[in-house]
């Protein structure tokens, strides 16, 4: 099998060593990631559009928890399930390569994948992982949260986090799709990805995405977004992507049907 050097991008929105000096930013601030390797190879790129009513995104109600309420004062926090973007454009779209590369190998990342409670939601709220990969969970709140998990290959959990600054880390060693969720804040959740290896990318604001580093080679491209009443008109795209090429894709979701 083959085995690549391996430099992820990740969306992490701070490393551990300039967390307790840093503060963090809204979520609307922190960049998405461009997926893929740091390394020589071919380059799949695209944009996720949206065809159909765009239905404007309900202001989160956090009364319950002065805190959060607190932090929200000025500008309700938005809910995420769905995310649209200028020109038509779908936001928080997981796209991965699902097929063709088989018999390789490939490094987890040294760094951990970080996800935050900040305001009193997750950030980011899609991302993805390589099995294996530590995914350190922060509570940047002074309120108490707890996150729970109920995957279906991985190990589930259950844990609270009282204290601001307190952090959990976790590692899935199978691949599926983990939600996080927290009960004392029934808004709060987040889609984890745990992937096989590190060809994946999550879709901006515009609806762009780019995978970079891939070996030559034909693959085939999924996606996925979090809201079942959305489809893709295509679930997924083969392209063949050469040393040093470029490829571009664009897959167009819109409301399901109703039978």
């Amino acid at each position: 099998m083959t085995r690549l050097p391996f430099k992820h991008r990740l969306w992490a929105i701070a490393s551990a060593a300039v967390f307790a000096a840093t503060p963090l930013a809204p979520a609307a601030d922190k960049p998405l990631n461009v997926g893929g390797v740091d390394q020589p190879g071919g380059t799949i790129k695209g944009v996720v559009k949206f065809n159909g009513e765009q239905r404007a995104r309900r202001p989160i109600v956090m009364s319950a928890d002065p805190f959060c309420a607190r932090a929200h004062a000025d500008k309700p926090a938005l809910t995420e399930n769905y995310v649209f973007g200028d020109d038509n454009t779908l936001q928080n779209v997981f796209v991965q390569v699902s097929k063709g590369l088989e018999g390789k190998e490939f490094s987890k990342p040294d760094a951990a994948h970080v996800i935050d409670q900040h305001d009193c939601v997750y950030i980011p709220h899609v991302s993805g992982v390589v099995v294996g990969q530590t995914v350190e969970i922060l509570n940047s709140d002074n309120t108490l949260h707890n996150v729970k998990a109920n995957p279906q290959k991985n190990p589930g959990f259950n844990q609270g986090m009282p204290v601001k600054g307190m952090k959990l880390d976790k590692v899935f060693n199978q691949p599926e799709v983990i939600t996080l969720q927290c009960d004392v804040h029934a808004w709060m959740n987040a889609h984890v990805h745990v992937v096989e290896h590190p060809f994946f990318a999550v879709t901006q604001q515009d609806g762009s995405f780019e995978i970079k580093g891939l070996p030559a080679g034909e693959y085939e491209i999924s996606f996925w977004h979090e809201l079942r009443a959305f489809a893709p008109d295509t679930p997924t795209v083969k392209v063949a992507v050469g040393e040093g090429e470029t490829k571009e894709v664009t897959v167009t979701y819109a409301p399901r049907a109703r039978n």
